[in-house]
């Protein structure tokens, strides 16, 4: 056979990024299509026999060339290289997380997914049907063979995606969290474990969970454990890029920028705030993600769990079910609503002293 011809078929099959059909093999080549056709089952068995990451594979009447079956869910962050970044996140949680309405993905990747949707529908990777005021999205038979998937049922597709990540145990103050970094998570209860919960800690591979709690935890569980803190919205940041990083999966990006975003905002506010005392290592810590300034003779403040007279009681006992990110804002938004000094209060401040 011509090696030339067959170097073309090979090529025709890494450049196309579809199936391509024997006659459109032949039509490249200058073969018949019975000959372009026995050109890719050659190529086809040598892949296999080098125990190549790629694969090519005869789908319906053609032949594509694709990610091995079992490494996609190694490879999906990295490929298809002509597809950014940001839409392969969007992407993975999709397929992770099928079927999924759009507006629950908008949650997690904020309002871009809608741009994400359409791309990716255009591509064929996705299909996107109406239900009610939203959509309804799940992958394809087109996201199944680019990536070597054999079935394109949503159960095949994550268990191909998730045979290299890890599931990932959550208790219910971090499930916010858990969903909003796209994670694929169940909820425990790792402290005082019921027999569901028992049964849920033998399924997981990593375990987040609050800080000083890993050897009470360990009566109950020996695998992998992370301690989140998420006292202040900085620890909260630092704690999610941890938590992305050891589970293999999960997207950071949305979260990172809305912290950014509030700390921005409240820092603002805290350059004309008076000065607090804080009365606990948990005020302290806030005090200093805020900037604030701290003296002695400053407004006194304590978490309303500690049961100490303070003029400022922070917010802790607060609802599991509250999302994460708004449990930090509720407890800074308290501290600037009594600490705060707008610039009208400054004015009348310096005239009643000059």
């Amino acid at each position: 056979m011509d090696s030339n011809a067959k170097a073309i078929i090979e090529a025709a099959l890494f450049a196309a990024g579809r199936t391509l059909t024997p006659k459109e093999l032949a039509d490249l080549s200058d073969l018949t299509e019975e000959r372009a056709r026995a050109a890719a089952d050659d190529l086809a068995s040598e892949y296999a026999n080098r125990g190549s990451g790629i694969e090519i594979k005869s789908i319906g009447e053609g032949y594509s060339m694709q990610v091995r079956f079992g490494l996609a869910g190694r490879v999906l962050s990295f490929a298809p290289k002509e597809i950014e970044a940001p839409l392969i996140r969007t992407l993975a949680i999709i397929a992770y997380k099928q079927p999924i309405k759009q507006s629950d993905l908008v949650e997690i990747r904020g309002n871009k997914s809608y741009d994400h949707v359409k791309e990716l529908e255009s591509r064929g990777l996705i299909n996107a049907v109406r239900q009610s005021r939203t959509k309804l999205l799940t992958t394809t038979r087109g996201f199944a063979d680019y990536f070597g998937i054999t079935s394109c049922n949503p159960e095949a597709v994550r268990r191909a995606l998730l045979r290299e990540k890890k599931l990932v145990g959550v208790s219910p103050m971090f499930e916010s969290l858990a969903l909003r970094l796209g994670l694929d998570f169940i909820v425990v209860n790792p402290y005082k474990p019921e027999a569901e919960d028992q049964g849920r800690l033998k399924e997981i591979d990593l375990l987040v969970l609050a800080p000083g709690y890993a050897g009470r935890v360990k009566e109950n569980y020996s695998g992998e454990m992370l301690e989140a803190g998420v006292r202040t919205l900085s620890q909260l940041k630092e704690s999610a890029e941890m938590i992305v990083q050891a589970a293999g999966c999960g997207d950071v990006e949305p979260l990172a920028a809305e912290v950014d975003s509030l700390l921005k905002k409240f820092r603002k506010r805290a350059k004309t705030a008076r000065a607090i005392k804080p009365l606990t290592p948990m005020i302290e810590e806030i005090a200093r993600d805020l900037r604030l300034a701290v003296k002695e003779d400053g407004l006194t403040a304590a978490p309303d769990s500690a049961q100490m007279e303070a003029e400022i009681q922070v917010p802790v006992h607060q609802p599991y079910d509250m999302d994460i990110v708004e449990r930090i804002v509720q407890r800074y938004e308290k501290i600037l609503e009594v600490v705060g000094v707008g610039k009208a209060q400054q004015k009348n401040e310096k005239k009643d002293g000059s």
